[in-house]
């Protein structure tokens, strides 16, 4: 009997790892509903704002922490575990959908216009204002608890979890600095006019509403210019739905809203709902031209004229003449008609008789009716005589100049295709079977972009700077976005400033989170194989 030999260690009863799963489980569900009834309740008389969500959420997270520091039991493991932070990531990412299904901050008459009969229940329970309210709040206790008790699990601090303590310090940078820019963020409205007043503050809007509340600059703001680029005159083919909007007195009312729009090609358009549309044929200067052919029986003698370098169809007994009014041509069948009245010269031509007529101020004369004939040098031509012919109209274009642009619009909806004649001069909406219409119209007028030339001083320092659409201007933590314009006074600016100190360290968060998360990957295997190596093998320790 080896009296040396160490008593075998017992292995876990069976079960046991169930049974302390199922108590995780029990307790994480337990730790989320309270913080969301907690919070649920609590803001009954604590209304969502800013610093309430930074404060509550500060100082629930040191209790859950202090609780799972001195409670005995399985608290500490649980809040430190895969399974919670698991769950209230899921938590969070309902609040975020629910966040971005339902508009943030806007006025309560705006909720029962748009979601009837369901915004009280949305008013009531703060879920207007949803990321600043204690519910969220209680589950952003609850991760930052969870962050600091993982941490806390894996101290002290060495070269095989370093990673792990960046990635987590990461992590609670970035939640600061949400909450700085949740709590100390800017975000107003500055209207300027060129040549006017200095601006010093900024009007701060909530939801898109100012809420009179101001807030200095900290530097002084001028527009010395303000430049609106327009669109060159073109056409277009437009994409409109109908959108419900409230007027000033609170009505709701619906408009037609442009949605898109399309450049006049013949390519394929797909539109909302899967249909389709392609514009078939464009003409740039629309006008219906003559299609005359012959027939055998039952239609009329037409003669063919080139009038000043153009093709014109004339029927038994019409006329055409030149620009001027001073060239006529004039076809009968039986007999030449007479010439138009106030014409100095007329070519009139007798179909039956094959006689054509020069008549002018000195007389008349007559020659034989000869097709490809030139007459008074080449100012008409006979093209052809037809002794029955009809006529019909198709379409055309005069010039490649858009002076009269008209297409023909063709829409593809549930497998059926329906075409229409549209000009840009008499705009029509062609109306879509799924809702929408489509306009082919002329733009006109329309604002390509607008720029605001403004200088921002501050002591000695001095910038001058163009603010445009995608191009804002950052100056001592306020950036600058030019975002409204008044097209009735060319010297109106809208300026939109937000201060928001807390991106930088939300950037710093996630730089930290993936310098620890490539150490766990990379570098911890070889602290941890380093350290494998240093250990006694099995001769060593015999």
């Amino acid at each position: 009997m080896n009296t040396n030999s160490t008593p075998a260690a017992r292995p876990p009863a069976a079960g046991a790892a169930p049974a302390a799963a199922q108590r995780d489980n029990r307790l994480t569900a337990l730790l989320v509903v309270i913080a969301l009834l907690a919070g649920a309740v609590l803001q009954i008389w604590v209304p969502p704002g800013r610093w309430t969500a930074i404060v509550a959420a500060g100082l629930a997270s040191w209790v859950v922490v202090a609780l799972a520091v001195f409670v005995p039991g399985r608290l500490r493991q649980t809040v430190a575990g895969f399974r919670f932070t698991s769950t209230l990531l899921i938590a969070l990412a309902v609040f975020a959908i629910l966040g971005t299904l339902i508009l943030q901050g806007k006025p309560e008459a705006l909720y029962r216009a748009r979601y009837g009969a369901v915004a009280p229940l949305i008013v009531g329970l703060r879920l207007d204002d949803i990321f600043h309210g204690l519910p969220f709040a209680g589950l952003m206790a609850l991760f930052g608890a969870a962050v600091m008790m993982s941490a806390s699990l894996r101290w002290p601090l060495r070269g095989r979890n370093l990673g792990f303590f960046i990635a987590h310090v990461g992590l609670l940078t970035s939640l600061g600095g949400a909450a700085a820019s949740s709590g100390l963020g800017v975000r107003g409205r500055i209207d300027l006019h060129a040549g006017g007043d200095v601006a010093r503050e900024v009007v701060v809007t909530k939801g898109g509403t100012a809420t009179g509340e101001m807030t200095p600059l900290g530097f002084d703001l001028k527009l010395d210019k303000f430049d609106l680029v327009l669109y060159e005159s073109e056409y277009r083919v437009g994409y409109y739905e109908r959108a419900r909007v409230r007027d000033e007195d609170g009505r709701v009312m619906e408009q037609w809203r442009l949605k898109t729009s399309f450049d006049p090609d013949t390519a394929k358009h797909r539109l909302p709902g899967g249909d389709s549309f392609r514009l078939q044929a464009i003409y740039p200067d629309f006008q219906l031209e003559p299609q005359v052919s012959p027939v055998a029986q039952g239609g009329t003698a037409a003669l063919q004229a080139i009038v000043d370098g153009r093709p014109r169809w004339l029927m038994d007994g019409e006329a055409t003449q030149t620009g001027d009014g001073r060239l006529a041509v004039a076809f009968g069948w039986q007999q030449a008609p007479p010439a138009p009245e106030g014409v100095l010269t007329a070519v009139l031509v007798s179909g039956a008789e094959r006689k054509v007529t020069i008549h002018t101020a000195d007389g008349d004369a007559s020659q034989p009716l000869r097709e490809g004939a030139a007459l008074l040098g080449g100012a008409v031509k006979i093209a052809s005589l037809l002794p029955s012919a009809q006529r019909a109209s198709s379409y055309g274009t005069a010039s490649a100049e858009w002076r009269n642009p008209a297409v023909v619009l063709e829409t593809m909806e549930g497998g059926y295709a329906k075409q229409e004649l549209i000009l840009a001069s008499r705009p029509r909406a062609v109306m879509l079977a799924r809702g929408g219409a489509l306009v082919f119209e002329k733009r006109d007028q329309e604002a390509k972009a607008f720029l605001s030339h403004v200088t921002a001083t501050r002591g000695d320092e001095v910038v001058n700077a163009t603010v445009a659409v995608n191009d804002p201007l950052s100056f001592h933590g306020w950036t600058l976005y030019q975002v409204n314009y008044n097209p009735k006074d060319p010297t109106y600016s809208g300026i939109e400033a937000v201060y928001d100190p807390g991106v930088p360290f939300v950037f710093l968060g996630f730089a930290l989170i993936c310098v620890g998360v490539f150490h766990m990957f990379y570098l911890a295997p070889r602290f941890a194989t380093g350290v494998k190596r240093d250990e006694p093998g099995p001769a060593a320790a015999a």
